[in-house]
Order: structure tokens, then C-alpha cells, then sequence
């Protein structure tokens, strides 16, 4: 799930996929937080990101497909790691983009690194 520039960050034998990569740092805010969390709950307890992003998933590409995880919302903090959230179901990635008027729907990874940037 991790975007590929930023595996460099990632330990080597760290599993990509799981929802939880890495050990938070003791008394962070990203401790507290657990996949499955809306965005509007991982956002009070980890406070503004220093920067953000969406990308579509190749399943915007499925003309058929109106399911969820169509789009991907990443917010990445200094010194602690990235949230990446999966998009409701519906909406499309232009509209998303333009607007920034939706929620997206469930934090499904959690990545700690006490190393990180900030920067996406």
C-alpha cells in the first residue's frame, strides 16, 4: 500500500501490506491511533499533516466498479510517519482533486517512521 518513492523509508523487513509498518515512538499521537478510524478521528488525534495527497487506485480505471478504495488519501507527518486512508464508496478523483469537499471513509495503514520528512 506504502507509495513507492517513499519504500526507502520502510525497513526492508517490514511487510508493505500490513495495516501497521514499524514501532510508533513512545508519547506520539500516532501511538494512538488504529486502522479501521475515520479520517475526521485520525485527524483530531494527529493533528494537521504536514503535507497531503489523493491518488486514484486502478480501480477508478473499471468503468463497472463502484465499489470503495477508487482513490487513496495520504497525509504524511514529520517525524512520525504517513496515514493512508481508502476513499468511499462513489465520487470520482477529478471532483475529489478540485474540491477537496469530501471525507474519505477508513484509515487502513499506519505507517510509523520516526525519520519521515513530512513531504509526499
Amino acid at each position: 500500500m506504502y507509495e513507492p518513492t517513499r519504500r526507502a523509508l520502510v525497513a526492508a523487513d517490514e511487510d508493505e501490506e500490513r495495516p501497521v509498518v514499524g514501532q510508533p515512538a513512545a508519547g506520539t499521537a500516532f501511538a494512538q491511533l488504529r486502522p479501521g478510524m475515520t479520517y475526521a478521528e485520525a485527524v483530531r488525534i494527529a493533528g494537521k499533516p504536514n503535507a497531503e495527497t489523493v491518488r486514484n487506485t486502478g480501480k477508478a480505471w473499471v468503468p463497472t466498479y463502484k465499489g470503495t478504495d477508487r482513490w487513496r488519501h495520504y497525509l504524511a507527518y514529520k517525524g512520525q510517519g504517513v496515514l493512508v486512508f481508502a476513499g468511499a464508496e462513489g465520487g470520482e478523483i477529478a471532483e475529489i482533486s478540485r474540491t477537496r469537499a469530501y471525507t474519505p471513509d477508513v484509515l487502513i495503514q499506519v505507517v510509523h517512521n520516526p525519520k519521515d520528512t513530512g513531504k509526499l
